[in-house]
C-alpha cells in the first residue's frame, strides 16, 4: 500500500468524525455500531469488483453486489473517495466491505487500524443508504474481536481469490469467525474451498459461491 501512515490515520479520523456527525455510535474499540437493517438481506445474482461494474456480464445492476476483492492499489482510491462514489454504489444492489490487506504477520495495532478503516468505509456507505455486506477479512485470531461490532444474522462475504485452499480440517480460523459473528448468509467470492464450505455448513450458515471477474470474462469470451 503506497500511502503514508499519516494519510492512513487522516482517513480514519475523517470518516470517524463524519460518522459521529451522522449519529453513529462506536464500541470501546472505536468500531462503528451499525443496525441490522443497513445490511443486504436478499441473495445477489452476481458479485463483481467495483472496477468491473460496467462489464458486459453485468446485466442487472439492481441484482449485483459490488466488492473490493482486488489489490490494495485499487482499493485505496475507493477509500479516499467513499462519498464521491455513493451515487455509483446506489445504482447497484449493495456493497461488500473493503478488503484492504491485513495479515497475521503485521504488528497487531496495525492490523486493528486496517480493520477499523475497512469498517469505517463500510459504515460510510451504509449511512448514505447503500445496502452493505460485511467483509469477514481479519488478520491474526485475536483480531476476530474487531468484528464484534457486527450484528449477528447479517449477510457476510469473504474471498478465496489468490488464497490456497484451506489445507486441514484443523484450521479453524474461518470457523471461529463464523461462530463469533453468526452470519445469516455467506457469499464466497472466487474458487470453491471445500473445507470452508463444510465449516459454513457445520455452523449452520447458508452460503453461495460467486465466480470472480476473471472467470466471468473468460466465460464471456467463450460465448
Amino acid at each position: 500500500m503506497n500511502r503514508s501512515i499519516a494519510s492512513f490515520e487522516e482517513l480514519i479520523d475523517r470518516y470517524a468524525d463524519y460518522l459521529s456527525g451522522k449519529g453513529i455510535q462506536f464500541n470501546p474499540q472505536g468500531f462503528p455500531m451499525l443496525q441490522p437493517q443497513m445490511y443486504l438481506d436478499e441473495w445477489p445474482e452476481l458479485m463483481v469488483p467495483y472496477r468491473d461494474r460496467k462489464a458486459r456480464f453485468v446485466h442487472n445492476p439492481s441484482h449485483t453486489v459490488l466488492c473490493l476483492f482486488t489489490s490494495d492499489m485499487r482499493i485505496y482510491p475507493r477509500l479516499e473517495k467513499a462519498l464521491d462514489d455513493i451515487p455509483e454504489y446506489s445504482r447497484y444492489m449493495g456493497a461488500v466491505g473493503s478488503d484492504l490487506t491485513v495479515t497475521s504477520d503485521m504488528d497487531l495495532e496495525w492490523q486493528q487500524a486496517i480493520m477499523l478503516l475497512n469498517q469505517l468505509y463500510l459504515a460510510t456507505l451504509a449511512v448514505n443508504g447503500v445496502k452493505i455486506v460485511q467483509n469477514l477479512r481479519c488478520g491474526s485470531p485475536s483480531t476476530i474481536t474487531c468484528l464484534s461490532c457486527v450484528p449477528s444474522g447479517v449477510m457476510c462475504a469473504t474471498s478465496t481469490l489468490g488464497c490456497a485452499n484451506t489445507e486441514s480440517e484443523l484450521d479453524l480460523l474461518f470457523a471461529e469467525k463464523l461462530f463469533a459473528i453468526r452470519p445469516g448468509k455467506l457469499l464466497l467470492y472466487g474458487k470453491h474451498d471445500p473445507i470452508m464450505e463444510r465449516q459454513a455448513n457445520v455452523a449452520g450458515v447458508p452460503c453461495r459461491i460467486y465466480p470472480d471477474a476473471h472467470t466471468l470474462y473468460k466465460q464471456l469470451a467463450r460465448t
